[in-house]
């Protein structure tokens, strides 16, 4: 959702004459409308088959008010002659439908659009950002059409068979890839090889994986003092805590009482993943033979997990990072631990490692708990409870 390297949401007057004076021809990413049609059925079906072209290709911008210049036989030519602009009585409620008609006509819903009006000498130009579809393709529903639509340079058409296949695998191609980043990413950080000083005794890692990642895109952490993110990254279970710029990107961690050891830390790494680690949701406490037990307290960590989450997705939105999200949860260094819950014990996790399921956030406004909530039933239902206590 970008233009002449600026975000849709970023874009002034003067950007929209450049594009015109300097006839910046459309493209994957880019698509001029002389007017703005969502009256009629029909006029909201190709709207929508224009949003979802976008989302379903590369994403991009859809700009509302430009005239092309025409070819011999009246055509348009995808490059830009005029500012005529759109007519807008009222820019909330113009907003706001716009909003209701892409939600409420694409499965999976497109969200995390942006809408920029521009005021012009009395006239509006609309700018609508479309961002680039991460996970399932989208379908438009709008009057049972169910259709898949994608982008050229020349304009929309209909996906045929075989790219709706591998715009399906490619959600299972990014799961593949966050595995991997998973494994390889936990087996560096547990050898001490990322923080040397880390109690990695026993470890709890939360990574929240944007399906961007896969693009190699590389933050610029440059501003990243002026964000004012440390109180945001504060590491579980922290009172206080330090941060740092290292080799991964910007972290915040805090330590045992006598500084040898990095007991907690969130760092957020330059491709736009972040990251969550503690040895603190464990204490080693005696059963009722004497023998100490490596034990989990069950509430804390279910309520610090989605915590950490919110405030990790709050800090990829300050980088506007779009979703969705998968959210992986792992435990290691846990055999013959336990979870405290409604009794003092219950049976004794007989693995060494958790590598829990991956779970998909659609949306930044996603509702966590219910999400993760099979998770902590699948890690409960392994000590012998029936299901994870409430949030």
């Amino acid at each position: 959702m970008y233009i002449l390297g600026k975000r849709a949401d970023l874009l002034d007057e003067a950007d929209i004459r450049r594009l015109v004076e300097n006839r910046v021809q459309e493209s994957k990413s880019l698509d001029y409308k002389k007017e703005l049609k969502i009256g009629q059925d029909k006029d909201k079906k190709e709207f929508l088959y224009d949003v979802s072209a976008m989302y379903n290709t590369e994403g991009g911008c859809l700009v509302f008010g430009i005239e092309e210049s025409k070819d011999e036989k009246g055509y348009n030519t995808g490059t830009p002659a005029a500012i005529c602009g759109i007519n807008i009585d009222n820019s909330d409620k113009l907003t706001q439908q716009i909003e209701d008609i892409i939600k409420g006509n694409s499965e999976p819903r497109i969200s995390n659009i942006i809408l920029n009006i521009i005021e012009m000498e009395g006239i509006f130009i609309l700018v609508i950002g479309i961002p680039k579809g991460l996970g399932f393709p989208s379908m438009i529903t709008f009057n049972e059409s169910n259709k898949f639509y994608r982008r050229r340079n020349s304009g929309k058409y209909a996906a045929d068979v075989y790219e709706l296949n591998q715009m399906f695998m490619q959600n299972q191609i990014l799961k593949e890839y966050a595995e991997k980043f998973r494994s390889e990413r936990i087996e560096k950080v547990r050898n001490l090889k990322v923080f040397p000083m880390l109690d990695n005794t026993a470890s709890f890692f939360i990574q929240i994986i944007p399906f961007s990642f896969i693009n190699e895109r590389t933050l610029d952490f440059t501003q990243i003092e002026s964000m004012n993110l440390t109180t945001t990254m504060r590491p579980m279970g922290a009172s206080g805590w330090d941060k740092m710029f290292n080799l991964d990107g910007f972290a915040t961690f805090s330590t045992s009482y006598d500084r040898q050891k990095i007991t907690s830390y969130d760092q957020i790494l330059r491709n736009g993943i972040y990251e969550v680690y503690t040895s603190s949701v464990f204490e080693q406490i005696k059963d009722d033979k004497g023998i100490e037990v490596n034990c989990i307290y069950g509430q804390y960590l279910i309520s610090n997990t989605i915590e950490k989450i919110q405030n990790g997705l709050a800090v990829l939105q300050k980088f506007q990072i779009e979703p969705p999200f998968l959210i992986c949860l792992s435990i290691h260094n846990i055999y013959n631990g336990t979870i405290k819950g409604d009794r003092l014990f219950g049976r004794r996790f007989m693995t060494n490692e958790i590598i829990l399921p991956q779970i998909i956030l659609p949306t930044y406004e996603t509702n966590i708990y219910t999400e993760l909530k099979s998770n902590f039933d699948i890690l409960w239902q392994s000590i012998g409870y029936s299901s994870s206590p409430r949030e």
